[in-house]
Protein backbone atom coordinates (compact mmCIF):
# COMPACT_ATOMS: atom_id res chain seq x y z
CA UNK A 1 0.00 0.00 0.00
CA UNK A 2 1.06 3.70 -0.59
CA UNK A 3 2.52 5.63 2.36
CA UNK A 4 0.51 3.92 5.20
CA UNK A 5 2.08 1.61 8.02
CA UNK A 6 -0.96 -0.89 9.56
CA UNK A 7 0.48 -1.77 13.49
CA UNK A 8 -0.98 -5.66 12.52
CA UNK A 9 1.70 -5.52 9.89
CA UNK A 10 4.37 -6.32 12.47
CA UNK A 11 2.27 -9.07 13.76
CA UNK A 12 0.64 -10.11 10.46
CA UNK A 13 1.37 -13.86 9.71
CA UNK A 14 2.93 -14.56 6.39
CA UNK A 15 0.67 -17.09 5.47
CA UNK A 16 -1.83 -15.55 2.93
CA UNK A 17 -5.89 -16.81 2.69
CA UNK A 18 -8.68 -15.71 1.01
CA UNK A 19 -11.14 -14.40 3.28
CA UNK A 20 -14.52 -16.02 2.17
CA UNK A 21 -14.26 -17.37 -0.51
CA UNK A 22 -16.18 -16.95 -3.54
CA UNK A 23 -18.14 -20.20 -4.11
CA UNK A 24 -18.83 -19.34 -0.74
CA UNK A 25 -20.56 -15.77 -0.68
CA UNK A 26 -24.29 -14.66 -0.98
CA UNK A 27 -25.64 -10.90 -1.22
CA UNK A 28 -25.93 -9.74 2.03
CA UNK A 29 -29.42 -9.89 3.77
CA UNK A 30 -31.37 -7.73 6.38
CA UNK A 31 -31.17 -10.98 8.93
CA UNK A 32 -27.31 -11.08 8.31
CA UNK A 33 -27.44 -7.00 9.87
CA UNK A 34 -25.30 -6.22 12.39
CA UNK A 35 -27.65 -6.21 15.67
CA UNK A 36 -29.27 -3.53 16.51
CA UNK A 37 -31.03 -2.52 20.12
CA UNK A 38 -33.72 -3.39 19.13
CA UNK A 39 -33.45 -6.87 17.43
CA UNK A 40 -31.50 -7.28 20.11
CA UNK A 41 -34.34 -7.53 22.38
CA UNK A 42 -36.80 -9.09 19.33
CA UNK A 43 -37.70 -12.79 21.29
CA UNK A 44 -38.82 -13.75 17.72
CA UNK A 45 -35.83 -12.81 16.08
CA UNK A 46 -33.69 -14.78 18.54
CA UNK A 47 -36.10 -17.67 18.17
CA UNK A 48 -35.30 -17.79 14.11
CA UNK A 49 -31.83 -17.97 14.99
CA UNK A 50 -30.30 -21.76 16.70
CA UNK A 51 -26.73 -21.22 16.21
CA UNK A 52 -24.25 -20.34 18.78
CA UNK A 53 -21.49 -18.28 18.59
CA UNK A 54 -18.34 -18.90 21.40
CA UNK A 55 -15.05 -18.79 22.00
CA UNK A 56 -12.60 -21.44 19.80
CA UNK A 57 -11.36 -24.45 22.27
CA UNK A 58 -8.32 -26.79 21.42
CA UNK A 59 -10.48 -29.84 20.84
CA UNK A 60 -12.38 -27.79 18.23
CA UNK A 61 -8.95 -27.82 16.35
CA UNK A 62 -9.81 -31.29 14.03
CA UNK A 63 -13.80 -29.92 12.89
CA UNK A 64 -11.76 -26.34 12.42
CA UNK A 65 -9.41 -28.21 10.05
CA UNK A 66 -11.96 -29.96 8.16
CA UNK A 67 -13.27 -26.52 7.06
CA UNK A 68 -10.22 -25.23 6.46
CA UNK A 69 -9.04 -27.68 4.02
CA UNK A 70 -12.30 -27.49 2.56
CA UNK A 71 -12.10 -23.90 1.77
CA UNK A 72 -8.70 -22.92 0.78
CA UNK A 73 -6.28 -23.95 -1.46
CA UNK A 74 -3.39 -23.33 1.32
CA UNK A 75 -4.66 -23.74 4.50
CA UNK A 76 -3.60 -23.19 7.63
CA UNK A 77 -1.89 -26.14 9.85
CA UNK A 78 -2.86 -27.36 12.90
CA UNK A 79 0.25 -25.60 14.58
CA UNK A 80 -0.69 -21.93 12.89
CA UNK A 81 -4.23 -22.49 14.69
CA UNK A 82 -2.75 -23.52 18.35
CA UNK A 83 -0.87 -20.34 17.82
CA UNK A 84 -3.48 -18.34 17.46
CA UNK A 85 -5.56 -19.57 20.78
CA UNK A 86 -1.96 -19.40 22.62
CA UNK A 87 -1.58 -15.58 21.83
CA UNK A 88 -3.06 -12.99 23.80
CA UNK A 89 -3.47 -10.77 21.09
CA UNK A 90 -5.96 -13.33 19.05
CA UNK A 91 -9.22 -13.40 19.70
CA UNK A 92 -10.90 -16.97 18.05
CA UNK A 93 -14.25 -17.78 17.52
CA UNK A 94 -16.74 -20.88 16.24
CA UNK A 95 -20.30 -20.87 15.18
CA UNK A 96 -22.15 -23.87 16.15
CA UNK A 97 -25.13 -25.12 15.31
CA UNK A 98 -27.22 -28.81 16.64
CA UNK A 99 -24.09 -29.98 17.82
CA UNK A 100 -22.16 -29.12 14.11
CA UNK A 101 -19.41 -26.85 13.73
CA UNK A 102 -20.85 -24.37 10.98
CA UNK A 103 -17.43 -22.11 10.72
CA UNK A 104 -15.20 -20.36 12.68
CA UNK A 105 -13.57 -16.60 12.28
CA UNK A 106 -10.16 -15.25 13.75
CA UNK A 107 -8.75 -11.65 14.28
CA UNK A 108 -6.20 -10.31 16.35
CA UNK A 109 -6.04 -6.61 18.15
CA UNK A 110 -2.50 -4.25 18.09
CA UNK A 111 -3.21 -1.24 20.36
CA UNK A 112 -6.16 0.19 18.72
CA UNK A 113 -6.28 -1.82 15.04
CA UNK A 114 -8.16 -5.04 14.48
CA UNK A 115 -7.21 -7.56 11.51
CA UNK A 116 -9.50 -10.28 10.57
CA UNK A 117 -7.22 -12.92 9.50
CA UNK A 118 -9.54 -15.82 8.90
CA UNK A 119 -13.05 -16.68 7.90
CA UNK A 120 -14.59 -19.99 6.77
CA UNK A 121 -18.10 -21.87 6.47
CA UNK A 122 -18.57 -25.58 5.99
CA UNK A 123 -19.20 -26.36 2.62
CA UNK A 124 -22.74 -27.47 3.47
CA UNK A 125 -23.77 -24.57 4.99
CA UNK A 126 -22.65 -21.62 2.78
CA UNK A 127 -24.62 -19.40 1.25
CA UNK A 128 -26.76 -18.99 4.09
CA UNK A 129 -25.75 -15.83 5.74
CA UNK A 130 -23.23 -17.33 8.46
CA UNK A 131 -20.22 -15.71 7.10
CA UNK A 132 -22.35 -12.46 7.75
CA UNK A 133 -22.78 -13.52 11.15
CA UNK A 134 -19.50 -13.92 11.95
CA UNK A 135 -18.32 -10.73 10.88
CA UNK A 136 -20.97 -9.00 12.57
CA UNK A 137 -20.09 -10.75 15.60
CA UNK A 138 -16.14 -9.84 15.34
CA UNK A 139 -17.28 -6.50 14.73
CA UNK A 140 -19.36 -6.49 17.83
CA UNK A 141 -16.04 -7.61 19.69
CA UNK A 142 -14.02 -5.00 18.72
CA UNK A 143 -16.51 -2.51 19.51
CA UNK A 144 -16.39 -3.74 22.48
CA UNK A 145 -12.75 -2.80 23.34
CA UNK A 146 -10.82 0.14 22.51
CA UNK A 147 -10.18 -0.38 18.51
CA UNK A 148 -11.12 2.14 16.48
CA UNK A 149 -10.58 0.29 13.04
CA UNK A 150 -10.82 -2.97 11.74
CA UNK A 151 -9.07 -4.33 8.39
CA UNK A 152 -8.87 -7.51 6.37
CA UNK A 153 -7.54 -8.46 3.08
CA UNK A 154 -9.69 -9.94 -0.37
CA UNK A 155 -8.91 -11.08 -3.63
CA UNK A 156 -9.06 -8.22 -5.82
CA UNK A 157 -11.42 -10.52 -8.11
CA UNK A 158 -12.79 -11.60 -5.31
CA UNK A 159 -16.04 -9.03 -5.86
CA UNK A 160 -18.88 -11.01 -3.90
CA UNK A 161 -17.24 -11.05 -0.65
CA UNK A 162 -16.06 -7.10 -1.40
CA UNK A 163 -19.55 -6.46 -1.80
CA UNK A 164 -20.40 -8.12 1.70
CA UNK A 165 -17.70 -6.08 3.63
CA UNK A 166 -19.19 -3.24 2.00
CA UNK A 167 -22.23 -4.00 3.61
CA UNK A 168 -20.96 -3.45 6.72
CA UNK A 169 -19.07 -0.71 6.34
CA UNK A 170 -15.48 -1.36 5.20
CA UNK A 171 -13.75 0.57 2.22
CA UNK A 172 -10.84 -0.37 -0.17
CA UNK A 173 -7.56 1.70 1.23
CA UNK A 174 -5.23 0.00 -0.65
CA UNK A 175 -3.55 -3.27 -2.38
CA UNK A 176 -1.42 -5.70 -2.19
CA UNK A 177 0.59 -6.79 -4.81
CA UNK A 178 1.24 -10.44 -5.79
CA UNK A 179 -0.84 -10.90 -2.36
CA UNK A 180 -1.28 -14.08 -2.69
CA UNK A 181 1.46 -16.41 -3.66
CA UNK A 182 -0.45 -19.83 -5.01
CA UNK A 183 -1.53 -17.41 -7.58
CA UNK A 184 0.38 -13.54 -8.11
CA UNK A 185 -3.03 -12.52 -7.18
CA UNK A 186 -3.53 -8.83 -5.96
CA UNK A 187 -5.44 -8.39 -2.50
CA UNK A 188 -7.13 -5.57 -2.07
CA UNK A 189 -6.79 -3.96 1.68
CA UNK A 190 -10.09 -2.81 3.15
CA UNK A 191 -10.84 -0.68 6.26
CA UNK A 192 -14.11 -0.25 8.78
CA UNK A 193 -13.89 2.67 11.03
CA UNK A 194 -15.36 1.88 14.58
CA UNK A 195 -15.99 4.66 15.99
CA UNK A 196 -19.12 5.12 13.87
CA UNK A 197 -20.41 2.06 15.46
CA UNK A 198 -20.26 3.19 18.79
CA UNK A 199 -22.49 6.56 18.00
Amino acid sequence: MKGQTLKYDKYRPEKRIDLMPEHSVRPIMQQDAPLTADRRSNSTYREERVETIREMQRDDIARVLTIEASSFATPWTKGLFEETLSSPIYANFVMEKENAMIGYIILYVVADEAHIMNLAVHPDHRRKGYGARLISHAIGYCTKGLVSECFLEVREGNVGAQKLYRGYGFHVIGKRKKYYSETNEDALVMQLSLNAERE
